[in-house]
């Protein structure tokens, strides 16, 4: 015979909703303000039953992986612990509660301070967050339900600004001189996801005539620390990825016959002594793409588990007049060259914050999945992360619309009108 279990799936069902299925803190840790997680816990009975208490925990952990060990004495491999933890009771009576049969639901809210950690999904560390909900029978039997939360974190410049006026801008500029040129570079987006373009801007203003690009490289370096004060341990990464120019326009007021072209510039940044010729000015826009989600990380401020990148990026210039056959070698120049040098610190978002908010879709984009799917192949750069993290927002905002509507909210807002039929009238 048998055992009996103490959950039956087809008898009673449990379950997390929640209002927003993604915590998007905003700002620093610092200085950024709170989110709020809320949502109800749904029960769900197709027979009576007596309940005591209704509780739901929020907690955090962070999990980290030393493939030799923590230390000399401590023969372990993975170390886990709880960082964040919140306990809420929805539901608490000295006596049982008896539910008819039906939907019950308790409607709970936890605020998020600004100096918890995001998610970090690294290779070798990580932080998740979830909530766990427990039901208790008068027969001390539990009903359990667990869902995992997301957060993500967004620095914005207006809420920055707000609080202090020495804000540091969204772009970076630097400026060389060398004996042969002047060099103005522009990263014009310091904070950027992974998987999206990166435009930087390059200026060069040379001296005299035939002065030319023989080379540039654009690497973007990710470095890593992994630390354990209570155990003395630490362990540091770093990995470089060059970044691989997709298309450069023109900027100058004037077309130039003789424009670098983007075959040009490719050579110039995948090989040496180029040879590009510069003309009277030289200044373009360069779009590179930034590496996707599986081979980069975003960055953090975790001090357990921190990720920061920077871009080096190097050029070099010559100059020296071309010696053809009719001159002599006491006409001919020596070829001059000189050599440029910049390091700038970037911040890398998830790549599931690669959405432009300031875009509203429409009525029907944000019900089907089908304008999704259009959209999302109109995507520079895709990963799969990001397109599971889109449809769960579109199926999410369907499903509380038509909870909503089943629970007779009078602040529920019908869709708006066709504008074509609306014009027609």
């Amino acid at each position: 015979m048998p055992g009996l279990l103490p959950f039956f799936s087809g008898t009673r069902q449990i379950s997390i909703e929640l209002t927003e299925p993604v915590v998007i803190l905003r700002g620093d840790v610092n200085t950024g303000a709170p989110s709020i997680l809320r949502g109800e816990v749904e029960l769900v009975l197709s027979k009576p039953m007596q309940v005591t208490t209704v509780s739901i925990d929020f907690f955090g952990e962070s999990w980290m992986l030393w493939p030799q060990n923590i230390g000399p004495k401590i023969m372990k491999n993975i170390h886990e612990q709880i960082i964040h933890e919140q306990n809420l009771v929805l539901m608490n009576t000295n006596e049982t509660q008896l539910l008819v049969p039906g939907l019950h639901h308790w409607p709970f809210e936890f605020l998020i301070p600004s100096s918890l950690i995001e998610t970090i999904e690294d290779e070798r560390a990580k932080t998740q967050y979830y909530l766990q909900c427990s039901i208790q029978k008068h027969d001390t039997v539990k009903l359990r339900c667990r869902r995992n939360i997301l957060i993500l974190r967004t620095f914005s410049w207006v809420d920055t600004a707000l609080d202090s006026y020495a804000f540091s801008p969204l772009s970076v500029t630097s400026d060389r001189q060398t004996d042969l040129c002047d060099i103005s570079l522009c990263v014009e987006k310091a904070m950027a996801s992974s998987g999206t373009p990166f435009p930087i801007s390059l200026l060069v203003t040379p001296h005299s005539k035939h002065v030319y690009l023989e080379s540039m490289s654009v690497i973007l370096t990710e470095k890593r620390a992994y630390r354990l004060p209570e155990f003395r341990a630490s362990r540091r990464e770093e990995n470089n990825m060059k970044m691989k120019l997709a298309s450069a326009v023109n900027m100058t007021d004037f077309l130039d016959p003789d424009d670098v072209t983007l075959r040009q510039l490719k050579r110039a940044i995948t090989t040496l002594n180029a040879h590009i010729p510069i003309g009277n000015m030289f200044h373009h826009k360069l779009l590179f793409d930034l590496p996707s989600c599986v081979n980069l990380n975003h960055s953090t401020n975790f001090n357990d588990i921190s990720i920061k990148h920077h871009l080096t990026i190097n050029m070099e210039f010559s100059q020296g007049t071309e010696v053809s056959n009719e001159d002599t070698c006491l006409n001919a120049q020596p070829i001059r060259y000189a050599k440029v040098y910049l390091q700038i610190p970037i911040t890398i978002l998830d790549c599931r914050l690669k959405e432009d908010f300031s875009l509203l879709p429409t009525y029907e984009q944000a019900i089907h999945d089908t304008a999704l799917k259009e959209e999302v192949s109109n995507e520079h750069v895709m990963c799969p992360c990001y397109l599971a993290y889109r449809q769960q927002n579109r199926r999410s905002s369907v499903r509380q619309e038509w909870s909503a509507i089943k629970k007779g909210y009078p602040d529920v807002i019908s869709p708006p009108p066709d504008y074509t039929s609306s014009m027609r009238d």
